[in-house]
């Protein structure tokens, strides 16, 4: 792992930067104006967000994560704006592997504009370059056609479908999830990388 961790990732469009305590208005609201579609893959967050100072807390525990090296949470901000509209995560960090779990979301009226492509390219560069992970991989439930078809079109491969292996919610019960993952030699040929 790259001592040095950047806090700050930017795209063409969009800055991607640890989050501040001063995020947590926008982090609160952003949940709950996409409390329905987020819910049901991300349940807890969804659920443990509906104060603000719920989420002042939340943002504080993405600090603490983000210094012992667990999780690398990432706001996403429009750079001609600074608007947030998103997140995106680099967890469940494997070090025998050594692999981690991408995780993601934005904000509804900001999907259908190649935001989210960018932010899973620069988040996959981080885990290969920065971190120096092995494998990447990603996790959703089947019903979210659009997050696989965005795995897919940033080059990650479906490896499988873990059958009941997500509990939504209480009222859905569990779900089926796709797993897809990118190896770094996937990586390097995708990003004409040299080994």
């Amino acid at each position: 792992m790259n001592p040095v961790i950047p806090t700050e990732l930017r795209t063409n469009r969009l800055l991607l930067r640890r989050y501040q305590d001063s995020d947590a208005p926008d982090f609160l609201t952003l949940l709950i104006t996409n409390q329905s579609r987020l819910s049901l893959a991300f349940p807890g967050r969804v659920e443990m967000n509906k104060k603000l100072k719920n989420a002042e807390y939340f943002v504080r525990q993405m600090s603490t994560d983000w210094q012992f090296k667990k999780v690398f949470e990432f706001g996403i901000w429009l750079l001609d704006t600074n608007q947030y509209i998103g997140d995106i995560a680099l967890k469940n960090l494997e070090k025998r592997v050594p692999k981690g779990e991408i995780g993601y979301y934005l904000d509804a009226a900001a999907e259908g504009k190649g935001y989210a492509s960018e932010a899973l390219r620069a988040i996959t560069v981080f885990g290969f370059e920065t971190i120096g992970l092995n494998k990447v991989f990603i996790k959703m439930p089947v019903q979210n056609a659009r997050s696989y078809r965005l795995a897919e079109r940033c080059g990650f491969m479906r490896e499988g479908l873990l059958r009941q292996d997500f509990r939504s919610d209480e009222k859905t019960g569990l779900v089926d999830v796709y797993y897809y993952g990118m190896t770094l030699s996937n990586y390097q040929n995708l990003y004409n990388k040299p080994e």
